[in-house]
């Protein structure tokens, strides 16, 4: 009886302490944005999570190229209601879309840090 006492306190201790899912890092409508991998940005109406780094073909710092690269991120966009979508941006918009539509927002990929891969995200409300 003791155990089984003590086990629930544990686990009612342990659920206060928990953060939920889909809890992101609040960001207002024009605002900027910077996540890691994994981490998401919390919008009025939905959640915007950072999936992985597709690629970073980008050049060097100090190299000279002949092309400047590309470097593309994915993102995974779960609506408060409707079906989630999976976007892919590119930061050189000659390789594929920097920005895409959120139900009545744009999200734009704005940069991406070498070291860190923490891309870097401009939020815009659509007229």
């Amino acid at each position: 009886m003791l155990r089984t006492l003590a086990t629930l306190a544990l686990a009612a201790g342990l659920a206060g302490c928990a953060t939920p899912y889909n809890v992101g890092i609040p960001v207002a409508d024009g605002g900027t944005v910077a996540l890691l991998p994994g981490e998401s940005a919390s919008l009025p109406d939905g959640l915007l999570r950072y999936v992985r780094l597709v690629g970073d073909s980008r050049c060097p710092p100090d190299v000279q190229c002949v092309w400047a690269g590309d470097a593309s991120i994915e993102l995974e966009w779960r609506p408060g209601t409707g079906a989630r979508r999976t976007l892919t941006l590119h930061l050189n918009p000659q390789a594929g879309p920097d920005r895409a539509a959120l139900d009545g927002r744009s999200v734009a990929f704005t940069a991406l840090a070498r070291d860190t891969a923490r891309a870097s995200l401009q939020v815009t409300r659509t007229p």
